[in-house]
């Protein structure tokens, strides 16, 4: 039976399994906290030396994004994990994974600096202001609305970087208005998780779920096949 991207469907799914496996979420989180914290502060307040604390960004940079992958990771073992179990090994990024996403990541970063600072170099004037404007919400919307299932597609499908983009257009082209609907909504509770800590530690894992179960609902609805998830949650 053909299921159709649901905004409803994703959310209901997504709470589904924060609430289910909520102490494996939390048990991550904790560790990645302490993990990216430890490491910041050894940064600032250990690695004196200007080139040991370059190094110790870079290293911070590549550990963040392994948490990261790993977290998706272990969204998608916790939607299947009704059909089989999982260890500690099947959320662990590989290699090809890492480095996908690294690249992906440094090219848009590298793009979006290149592109805003030709903007500000330009002669002052409307023209200059109109094309910052522009640049910068290309690339901020970019990151927040096409780059998450770029990474879906990197860790679920093994997608090189430039692959992963060509599929997030392909996946979100049919369903765009309903992902601008729930990406207005994942901004939203973002803003009001952003007012305490507390709320940030709840609302980043929990919108990365939601990113996790919509990428996997739009792959469903383009295949045309039965989604079983929406049967068994």
């Amino acid at each position: 039976m053909f299921h159709p991207f649901s905004v409803t469907e994703t959310l209901r799914i997504a709470w589904h399994i924060l609430k289910k496996n909520f102490a494996t979420i939390a048990v991550y989180s904790l560790l990645a906290i302490v993990l990216v914290g430890g490491t910041v502060f050894v940064i600032d307040y250990i690695l004196a030396d200007v080139i040991l604390a370059s190094i110790g960004v870079f290293v911070l940079l590549i550990g963040i994004s392994f948490i990261f992958l790993g977290f998706i990771k272990l969204v998608f073992q916790l939607l299947d994990k009704e059909y089989y179990d999982f260890d500690f090994s099947d959320i662990v990024p590989k290699i090809k994974m890492l480095l996908s996403y690294l690249v992906l990541l440094v090219i848009v970063s590298t793009l979006a600096v290149f592109m805003t600072n030709a903007v500000k170099n330009m002669n002052e004037g409307m023209v200059q202001s109109v094309l910052g404007i522009l640049v910068g919400v290309f690339f901020e919307f970019f990151f927040l609305f096409y780059f998450p299932i770029c990474t879906c597609f990197i860790v679920d499908d093994g997608c090189g970087p430039f692959e992963s983009v060509s599929q997030s257009f392909q996946l979100i082209k049919g369903n765009f208005l309903k992902y601008f609907l729930l990406f207005i909504l994942i901004e939203a509770m973002v803003f009001v998780g952003s007012i305490t800590v507390i709320g940030m530690i709840f609302v980043i894992p929990f919108v990365n779920i939601i990113l996790v179960v919509a990428y996997r609902k739009l792959v469903y609805s383009h295949l045309d096949v039965d989604d079983d998830i929406t049967e068994t949650v």
